[in-house]
């Protein structure tokens, strides 16, 4: 008998339904774990994962973690990844699993390609092409929150940790070294940001939470909490100080060898992996990694890169991955890895692990001007007080038992041994002071040296934060044992926005300042900085007697302002004259000058990134070039001052890093003052030839005798080009080639009202050239090397012998 319809209707249902189900409870099967280095136990990002036989799997993200579902147990799955040995492996069931992978012998091996034949730079050429559609962080708009979590701890062999042999090899403070790190780390870090952005550069990051074992206060290390990384797609990469030629950019195929290792397939896309390193016999600031290049958009779905060349100091490695979001290729995650090889407890090098996790992406959406205005990043004591709840929803997973002990430990070590009182103590001796409960002692102030004083010795005194915010109280004292004069003098700053301005400084001071000097106050040498040997060979000053008051406000977060007014009265001692005519015949001369003056100082460095944290606000390093400027009026009758008279200075000044060509330093010098001015208010241009002190000083002319040429109108250029190690670059020996460019243009109105010193006018140009070996040999951290200058020009000498300055140069050398 036939079944009626609807008998039928509902048997073939059912048995649809069942085989749904069946298919259904069979594809829940999942395979998951972690993909780690079998040496280190370092986690593997972007390892290629298969069933055996099939060609479609799964992709280990970017903390070497992987999940696949898969028809049925058991299963066997292939492991596959550039450097590695491919690596099989069976599942009989679905608990987490740790996949262990062997280092290949050779990680990256040199391929002889042919010209056209290489498959690979088709790729990277549609990558570059579409560089600028999918570098979604550089080129659209975007929000996002983040959470990050940075671990340091010990690099430790976990292959040695299971050799039984070389364990019990070990001595006592090694095994304790090792049961320390089994417990916890040395330091874990924990942040959260808000970011925006706005194309080409306007951008602003809150930090909303962060925490940091063993300190209190976090706000000393906020700048880790910021997520601004590099980008694969830019030209240039900056790591760790150092710029780097990224593999994507124009002819990056001529230098960088590309191999196409493997092809991965997601859904209809494919993903191609490739390696890429240095041409062999290629000289350049090169990186090495793996890229993976998904076909839809030719987007860099994934990025490894770390240096060619691991220093013996500090060195990194980089990951990134991206996913689409809104239609477009954006990060997601961020890793970094940092090996301080410098940094030893005992036989175990230090090493940093950093995650950052990106979420709440926005592309492509309206962002208002005032979303990103003020400084780059912002962080406010509220950041440094919150509670677990607050951090347990930020964080991907939930912090781990070793991290958790960590912030235990390391909180009861710091609080038993007083780390953050050390911490702020280092932190303020980087800014040259010494805290000694409410006082700072000025490093400054204690030991000098220059042409005129010989040694100076001396202290200096300031008041702290201990005693008041809001106000500062200073004095100093110092002796120079040529001159053999004292020097003292005070200052009172106040400061009613502690660390963000303005400020307000009144000051006294009897002391010696250079004659015919440029300076612009707020300009501080740097450690590498060579300059500062300029005192050796200034020889030329007055006493001074002055007092004023200066008013310093940060106008806008490219631009910061001085506004001052000061009585100076200077007075040579050692000959010089100035000579005034008063009349037909009749001349005065005057070696004593009392002016009054208003004064104006500015520094515009555009989009200067700013730092505001609870306490302070501190600018970053400019990308781009910096005016200074300073303008100087002096009044008849303001403060008792004799005469009226001006000058203005400027300086603007960059460091250029080239494409394959190394670093490009450039300084352009120059000023005007009243023609009629004395002496100390004009320009002694900077020389620093000697042949009792040969040595080689950036930003002066290296053929130059002190005090040659006085000028009240000039300009300088000093181009200092470094090639790093591009073209030479040994285990040991690593000679740095420099190559010296320095020219300067002058006037001088009245050269016969100035008796007493010997001088030319600066007049037809001066140039010279030179070429420098920096490093040839080291010393701790100071480079010796040697360095040959001409003069060349209206302003050579007639003996060429004399025109040729050769001189040692010496610099701070970081890294091995």
């Amino acid at each position: 008998m036939d079944d009626p319809p609807r008998m039928r209707c509902l048997r073939i249902g059912l048995l649809l339904l069942d085989l749904v189900s069946t298919v259904w409870s069979s594809a829940q099967v999942q395979v998951r774990g972690r993909v780690v280095d079998e040496r280190t136990s370092e986690p593997l990002a972007f390892v290629n994962i298969t069933i055996v036989g099939a060609r479609e799997g799964t992709m280990s993200d970017i903390d070497g973690r992987f999940h696949l579902d898969v028809p049925t147990l058991p299963i066997a799955l292939r492991f596959s990844y550039v450097g590695y040995t491919m690596t099989e492996r069976l599942f009989s069931e679905d608990a987490f699993a740790v996949v262990p992978m062997q280092r290949a012998t050779i990680e990256l091996r040199e391929v002889v390609v042919q010209p056209g034949e290489n498959p690979a730079h088709r790729i990277i050429e549609r990558v570059f092409t579409n560089r600028k559609l999918n570098d979604s962080m550089r080129e659209r708009s975007h929000r996002y929150t983040s959470y990050g979590k940075t671990v340091f701890t010990a690099a430790m062999d976990s292959a040695m940790l299971s050799d039984t042999a070389r364990m019990a090899a070990l001595d006592s403070s090694d095994q304790e070294a090792i049961d320390f790190f089994d417990e916890q780390h040395l330091l874990l870090i924990e942040s959260a940001t808000r970011k925006s952005f706005i194309p080409p550069a306007a951008e602003k990051e809150e930090v909303l939470a962060m925490r940091v074992s063993g300190l209190k206060d976090p706000t000393l290390l906020a700048l880790a909490a910021s997520t601004k990384t590099f980008s694969i797609y830019a030209p240039q990469i900056v790591i760790n100080e150092k710029s780097y030629l990224s593999p994507i950019g124009p002819a990056t195929t001529d230098r960088y060898l590309f191999v196409l290792e493997d092809t991965l397939y997601q859904g209809r896309d494919s993903v191609f992996v490739i390696s890429y390193q240095p041409k062999r016999g290629r000289k350049f600031d090169a990186l090495k990694g793996v890229l993976w290049v998904n076909t839809d958009g030719y987007a860099l779905q994934n990025v490894i890169a770390e240096p060619m060349e691991r220093s013996g100091g500090t060195s990194m490695k980089l990951q990134q991955q991206f996913a689409k979001v809104q239609g477009v290729w954006f990060p997601v995650q961020l890793n970094t890895f940092l090996f301080f090889d410098f940094i030893e407890m005992n036989s175990f090098k230090m090493m940093g692990i950093g995650r950052i996790y990106l979420k709440e992406i926005e592309v492509d959406v309206p962002i208002a001007r005032k979303e990103v205005r003020g400084p780059e990043l912002v962080m406010d004591k509220l950041a440094a007080r919150r509670d677990e709840t607050f951090w347990n929803a930020l964080r991907t997973d939930s912090l781990e038992g070793k991290e958790l002990r960590t912030y235990h430990t390391i909180d009861s070590i710091s609080e038993a041994e007083n780390i953050e009182t050390k911490i702020k103590w280092l932190d303020r001796l980087s800014t040259g002071r010494v805290p000694v409960g409410p006082i700072d002692i000025r490093l400054d102030r204690i030991m000098r040296y220059n042409g005129y004083e010989g040694v100076r010795l001396g202290a200096g005194i300031n008041t702290n934060d201990k005693l008041t915010r809001y106000a500062s109280l200073g004095g100093y004292y110092a002796y120079g044992f040529v001159d053999k004069a004292s020097k003292f003098g005070g200052e009172l700053t106040l400061k009613p926005r502690p660390g963000i301005g303005p400020e307000l400084r009144g000051y006294y001071e009897y002391d010696v300042m250079e004659s015919g000097g440029v300076s612009f106050p707020w300009v501080k040498q740097g450690l590498n900085s060579t300059e500062s040997y300029r005192w050796i060979f200034v020889d030329r000053m007055d006493r001074v007697e002055r007092f004023g008051a200066e008013l310093s406000w940060r106008v806008s977060s490219s631009l910061k302002a001085w506004l001052g007014t000061e009585r100076n009265e200077r007075e040579n001692l050692i000959g010089y004259q100035y000579a005034e005519p008063a009349g037909e015949g009749v001349t005065l001369l005057s070696d004593r000058f009392l002016t009054g003056t208003v004064s104006l100082g500015l520094r515009f460095a555009w989009r200067e990134r700013l730092v505001r944290l609870p306490d302070r606000q501190y600018a970053l390093p400019s990308k781009w070039p910096v005016l200074h400027v300073w303008a100087m009026q002096a009044v008849k009758g303001l403060w008792e001052g004799e005469r009226e008279l001006w000058r203005v200075d400027a300086m603007i000044e960059k460091t250029f890093r080239l494409r394959m060509l190394g670093d490009l330093g450039v300084r352009v010098l120059g000023g005007m003052a009243d023609d009629t001015a004395p002496y100390p208010f004009l320009y002694d241009i900077r020389g620093s030839y000697s042949t009792r002190t040969p040595i080689g000083v950036s930003n002066t002319f290296e053929t130059m005798r002190p005090n040659e040429f006085l000028a009240d109108r000039y300009a300088t250029v000093h181009l200092r080009h470094s090639f790093g190690n591009l073209l030479y670059e040994g285990k040991k020996f690593k000679p740095v080639p420099v190559i010296v460019l320095n020219a300067g243009w002058g006037a001088l109105g009245h050269p016969e009202r100035h008796r007493g010193y010997g001088f030319s006018p600066l007049t037809d140009g001066y140039y010279e050239a030179g070429l420098q070996i920096d490093n040839l040999l080291r010393s701790g951290f100071t480079g010796i090397g040697v360095g040959a200058f001409y003069r060349m020009g209206p302003n050579s000498l007639p003996d060429a012998i004399d025109n040729l300055a050769v001189k040692a140069t010496l610099g701070l050398v970081l890294g091995n």
